[in-house]
């Protein structure tokens, strides 16, 4: 019986944690630069918070991973499109860890306008 409890439980807490994940931002077909640098944004963030430093195979692959996904290209695309249109949403949370991995490139109040918004809990306070 307290297994069934469990299992019922953990099924609510799935289905409810999957109901309060945040939509994907939708970018149209001519937007698709601009969707990738957004997308390696968030990787090159995601990796920049695994590497550990000991040399490992993970911290390999993690280096791999990293060449792949950092790149300045894709950054300086972030950058131009959030400074052209700095009310587009769908930005906010890549510019902001974009912000975080770079030489941070917005200002305080920025930042707090961004997180207000976003609420994206990895990059703000």
């Amino acid at each position: 019986m307290k297994l069934m409890f469990t299992i019922a439980g953990a099924a609510l807490l799935s289905a409810a944690s999957l109901s309060f994940a945040a939509e994907p931002a939708r970018f149209s077909k001519d937007e698709k630069a601009l969707q990738k640098a957004v997308s390696d944004t968030e990787m090159c963030f995601h990796f920049a918070g695994e590497f550990n430093g000991d040399g490992s195979a993970r911290d390999k692959e993690i280096n791999r991973m990293q060449r792949k996904h950092c790149n300045k290209a894709g950054q300086q695309l972030l950058q131009k499109a959030y400074r052209a249109n700095p009310q587009d949403a769908r930005l906010y949370p890549a510019v902001l860890m974009l912000n975080s991995l770079a030489t941070e490139f917005l200002s305080k109040a920025e930042v707090a306008r961004l997180c207000a918004a976003s609420k994206t809990e990895l990059v703000c306070p």
